[in-house]
Protein backbone atom coordinates (compact mmCIF):
# COMPACT_ATOMS: atom_id res chain seq x y z
CA UNK A 1 0.00 0.00 0.00
CA UNK A 2 0.90 3.42 -1.21
CA UNK A 3 2.25 6.10 2.10
CA UNK A 4 -0.35 8.18 0.51
CA UNK A 5 -3.07 5.47 0.81
CA UNK A 6 -1.80 4.15 4.58
CA UNK A 7 -2.00 8.22 5.42
CA UNK A 8 -5.53 8.62 4.12
CA UNK A 9 -6.48 5.24 6.15
CA UNK A 10 -5.37 6.88 8.97
CA UNK A 11 -7.59 9.91 8.68
CA UNK A 12 -10.79 7.40 8.16
CA UNK A 13 -10.85 7.59 4.41
CA UNK A 14 -11.83 4.15 2.64
CA UNK A 15 -12.59 3.09 -0.99
CA UNK A 16 -15.87 1.17 -1.78
CA UNK A 17 -13.64 -1.85 -1.87
CA UNK A 18 -13.31 -1.78 1.85
CA UNK A 19 -16.30 -2.12 3.10
CA UNK A 20 -16.40 -5.74 1.45
CA UNK A 21 -14.92 -7.79 4.08
CA UNK A 22 -17.27 -6.43 6.80
CA UNK A 23 -20.83 -6.50 4.87
CA UNK A 24 -21.83 -9.89 6.81
CA UNK A 25 -20.96 -8.04 10.13
CA UNK A 26 -23.75 -8.04 12.78
CA UNK A 27 -25.13 -4.82 13.95
CA UNK A 28 -24.01 -6.06 17.48
CA UNK A 29 -20.39 -6.20 15.33
CA UNK A 30 -20.27 -3.14 13.83
CA UNK A 31 -21.19 -1.14 16.59
CA UNK A 32 -18.36 -2.88 18.32
CA UNK A 33 -16.20 -1.74 15.03
CA UNK A 34 -17.05 1.95 15.89
CA UNK A 35 -14.59 1.26 18.95
CA UNK A 36 -11.70 0.65 16.71
CA UNK A 37 -8.54 2.40 17.38
CA UNK A 38 -8.12 2.31 13.59
CA UNK A 39 -10.11 5.37 11.72
CA UNK A 40 -10.71 3.80 8.48
CA UNK A 41 -12.75 0.90 10.19
CA UNK A 42 -14.95 3.62 12.13
CA UNK A 43 -15.71 5.15 8.67
CA UNK A 44 -16.55 1.82 7.65
CA UNK A 45 -18.78 1.06 10.52
CA UNK A 46 -20.47 4.19 10.09
CA UNK A 47 -21.08 3.15 6.26
CA UNK A 48 -22.29 0.20 6.76
CA UNK A 49 -24.73 0.89 9.93
CA UNK A 50 -26.43 3.62 7.90
CA UNK A 51 -26.86 1.72 4.88
CA UNK A 52 -28.17 -2.07 6.34
CA UNK A 53 -30.22 -0.30 9.32
CA UNK A 54 -32.64 2.37 9.98
CA UNK A 55 -31.12 5.44 11.04
CA UNK A 56 -33.11 6.16 14.20
CA UNK A 57 -32.99 8.40 17.54
CA UNK A 58 -30.81 5.74 18.95
CA UNK A 59 -28.47 5.72 15.97
CA UNK A 60 -28.60 9.31 15.87
CA UNK A 61 -27.41 10.01 19.17
CA UNK A 62 -24.59 7.78 18.88
CA UNK A 63 -23.48 9.05 15.49
CA UNK A 64 -23.50 12.49 17.10
CA UNK A 65 -21.92 11.56 20.08
CA UNK A 66 -18.97 10.76 17.97
CA UNK A 67 -18.79 13.27 16.40
CA UNK A 68 -18.00 14.96 19.83
CA UNK A 69 -14.60 13.23 20.17
CA UNK A 70 -13.84 12.55 16.85
CA UNK A 71 -10.83 13.83 15.42
CA UNK A 72 -10.02 12.12 12.03
CA UNK A 73 -11.31 13.81 8.78
CA UNK A 74 -12.91 11.58 7.34
CA UNK A 75 -14.45 9.79 9.87
CA UNK A 76 -16.16 12.88 10.45
CA UNK A 77 -17.34 13.24 7.18
CA UNK A 78 -19.13 10.02 6.85
CA UNK A 79 -20.64 10.62 10.31
CA UNK A 80 -22.27 14.30 8.80
CA UNK A 81 -23.40 12.53 5.40
CA UNK A 82 -24.78 9.96 7.44
CA UNK A 83 -26.77 12.48 9.45
CA UNK A 84 -27.78 13.91 6.44
CA UNK A 85 -30.25 10.90 6.10
CA UNK A 86 -32.23 11.59 8.86
CA UNK A 87 -35.64 12.04 9.13
CA UNK A 88 -37.33 15.41 10.35
CA UNK A 89 -37.76 13.39 13.36
CA UNK A 90 -33.88 12.80 14.02
CA UNK A 91 -33.21 16.79 13.19
CA UNK A 92 -35.52 16.97 16.70
CA UNK A 93 -32.39 14.91 17.99
CA UNK A 94 -29.96 16.68 16.57
CA UNK A 95 -30.46 20.04 17.42
CA UNK A 96 -29.54 19.09 20.76
CA UNK A 97 -25.86 19.22 19.69
CA UNK A 98 -25.86 22.48 18.19
CA UNK A 99 -22.87 24.57 19.63
CA UNK A 100 -21.21 21.54 21.20
CA UNK A 101 -19.23 19.85 18.10
CA UNK A 102 -15.67 21.41 17.68
CA UNK A 103 -14.67 24.63 18.53
CA UNK A 104 -14.91 26.65 15.15
CA UNK A 105 -17.74 28.44 16.07
CA UNK A 106 -18.04 32.44 16.41
CA UNK A 107 -17.13 33.48 19.90
CA UNK A 108 -16.59 37.23 18.87
CA UNK A 109 -17.50 39.37 15.90
CA UNK A 110 -14.52 38.54 12.79
CA UNK A 111 -12.46 41.24 11.39
CA UNK A 112 -13.19 40.94 8.11
CA UNK A 113 -16.39 41.12 6.41
CA UNK A 114 -17.41 38.22 3.86
CA UNK A 115 -17.76 39.81 0.66
CA UNK A 116 -18.83 36.89 -1.69
CA UNK A 117 -21.79 36.54 -2.98
CA UNK A 118 -22.76 33.19 -1.78
CA UNK A 119 -23.72 31.99 1.51
CA UNK A 120 -21.36 31.27 3.99
CA UNK A 121 -21.35 27.40 5.35
CA UNK A 122 -22.03 27.21 8.93
CA UNK A 123 -19.53 26.87 10.81
CA UNK A 124 -20.88 24.41 13.58
CA UNK A 125 -20.56 20.57 11.89
CA UNK A 126 -24.22 20.47 13.18
CA UNK A 127 -25.55 23.18 12.10
CA UNK A 128 -24.18 22.76 8.74
CA UNK A 129 -25.72 18.78 8.30
CA UNK A 130 -29.08 20.41 9.16
CA UNK A 131 -28.67 23.20 6.92
CA UNK A 132 -28.13 21.00 3.99
CA UNK A 133 -31.29 19.05 5.26
CA UNK A 134 -33.31 21.53 3.40
CA UNK A 135 -36.83 23.40 4.32
CA UNK A 136 -38.46 20.70 5.66
CA UNK A 137 -36.37 21.22 9.02
CA UNK A 138 -37.10 24.82 9.37
CA UNK A 139 -39.63 23.83 11.69
CA UNK A 140 -37.55 22.36 14.54
CA UNK A 141 -34.67 25.05 13.47
CA UNK A 142 -36.87 27.68 14.78
CA UNK A 143 -38.20 26.25 17.72
CA UNK A 144 -34.71 26.79 19.07
CA UNK A 145 -34.94 30.87 18.25
CA UNK A 146 -37.66 30.39 21.37
CA UNK A 147 -35.24 28.91 23.43
CA UNK A 148 -32.56 30.43 25.94
CA UNK A 149 -29.60 28.16 24.96
CA UNK A 150 -27.31 31.49 23.47
CA UNK A 151 -24.80 28.97 22.07
CA UNK A 152 -27.12 27.03 19.85
CA UNK A 153 -29.14 30.12 18.83
CA UNK A 154 -26.19 31.60 17.42
CA UNK A 155 -25.56 28.52 15.37
CA UNK A 156 -28.61 27.97 14.36
CA UNK A 157 -29.24 30.87 12.82
CA UNK A 158 -26.88 29.59 10.76
CA UNK A 159 -28.89 27.01 9.49
CA UNK A 160 -31.79 28.99 8.28
CA UNK A 161 -30.23 31.67 6.74
CA UNK A 162 -28.70 29.04 4.40
CA UNK A 163 -31.81 27.07 3.84
CA UNK A 164 -33.78 30.57 3.20
CA UNK A 165 -31.50 32.22 0.70
CA UNK A 166 -30.49 28.61 -1.51
CA UNK A 167 -34.66 27.63 -1.28
CA UNK A 168 -35.93 31.22 -1.75
CA UNK A 169 -38.05 30.53 1.08
CA UNK A 170 -40.25 33.39 2.15
CA UNK A 171 -41.70 32.08 4.77
CA UNK A 172 -43.28 34.96 7.24
CA UNK A 173 -43.46 32.70 10.08
CA UNK A 174 -39.90 31.70 9.88
CA UNK A 175 -38.97 35.94 9.20
CA UNK A 176 -41.35 36.83 12.50
CA UNK A 177 -39.60 34.18 14.54
CA UNK A 178 -35.78 35.74 13.43
CA UNK A 179 -37.17 39.71 13.98
CA UNK A 180 -37.87 38.38 17.29
CA UNK A 181 -34.65 36.79 18.52
CA UNK A 182 -33.25 39.99 16.86
CA UNK A 183 -35.19 42.15 19.40
CA UNK A 184 -34.94 40.00 22.19
CA UNK A 185 -30.94 39.57 21.76
CA UNK A 186 -30.56 42.73 20.58
CA UNK A 187 -27.42 43.11 22.70
CA UNK A 188 -25.28 40.14 21.44
CA UNK A 189 -23.17 41.61 18.93
CA UNK A 190 -23.08 37.87 17.01
CA UNK A 191 -26.82 37.10 17.56
CA UNK A 192 -27.32 40.40 15.75
CA UNK A 193 -24.65 39.91 13.02
CA UNK A 194 -25.76 36.53 11.83
CA UNK A 195 -29.53 37.68 11.51
CA UNK A 196 -28.49 40.39 9.74
CA UNK A 197 -26.89 38.03 7.42
CA UNK A 198 -29.57 35.80 7.53
CA UNK A 199 -31.69 38.41 6.35
CA UNK A 200 -30.10 38.54 2.67
CA UNK A 201 -32.53 35.69 2.05
CA UNK A 202 -35.81 38.14 2.66
CA UNK A 203 -37.45 40.31 0.03
CA UNK A 204 -39.38 42.14 2.49
CA UNK A 205 -39.90 45.74 3.04
CA UNK A 206 -39.58 45.54 7.04
CA UNK A 207 -36.27 44.00 6.51
CA UNK A 208 -34.81 46.55 4.25
CA UNK A 209 -36.02 48.83 6.63
CA UNK A 210 -33.88 47.20 8.94
CA UNK A 211 -31.16 46.90 7.54
CA UNK A 212 -30.78 50.48 6.40
CA UNK A 213 -31.17 51.30 9.88
CA UNK A 214 -28.66 49.25 11.06
CA UNK A 215 -25.95 50.35 8.53
CA UNK A 216 -26.33 53.52 9.67
CA UNK A 217 -26.37 53.55 12.99
CA UNK A 218 -24.59 50.24 14.60
CA UNK A 219 -21.94 50.87 17.21
CA UNK A 220 -20.15 47.96 15.07
CA UNK A 221 -18.24 48.67 11.65
CA UNK A 222 -18.57 44.83 10.98
CA UNK A 223 -22.22 45.05 11.45
CA UNK A 224 -23.14 47.92 9.43
CA UNK A 225 -20.58 46.52 6.60
CA UNK A 226 -23.12 42.88 6.85
CA UNK A 227 -26.05 44.99 6.72
CA UNK A 228 -24.90 46.75 3.58
CA UNK A 229 -23.57 43.36 2.24
CA UNK A 230 -27.29 41.80 2.80
CA UNK A 231 -28.97 44.97 1.44
CA UNK A 232 -26.92 44.55 -1.58
CA UNK A 233 -27.76 41.05 -2.04
CA UNK A 234 -31.26 41.72 -1.81
CA UNK A 235 -31.39 44.10 -4.66
CA UNK A 236 -29.57 42.05 -6.86
CA UNK A 237 -31.76 38.76 -6.33
CA UNK A 238 -35.33 40.15 -6.06
CA UNK A 239 -36.82 43.02 -7.67
CA UNK A 240 -38.28 44.64 -4.67
CA UNK A 241 -36.35 48.38 -5.03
Amino acid sequence: MRSSDIQLRNRGYIYAEDTYDYTDFSKTELLELLKSKEAYKRTIAVNLLSNKYELDNDMINLFCSMLLQEKKLYTKIELCNTLLKASVDSAKTMVNYLGFIGNNQYKELPDKEFNKKSYPLPRDIIARTLAHMGVDVLPELTKILKTDNINAIREVIDSIGFICFYSNTHNESVLNDLMVCFDKYIEDDIVRWKIVRAFEGFNNKMVIDILNNIMESDSKEIIRKEAKRSLGIIKSRFAFW
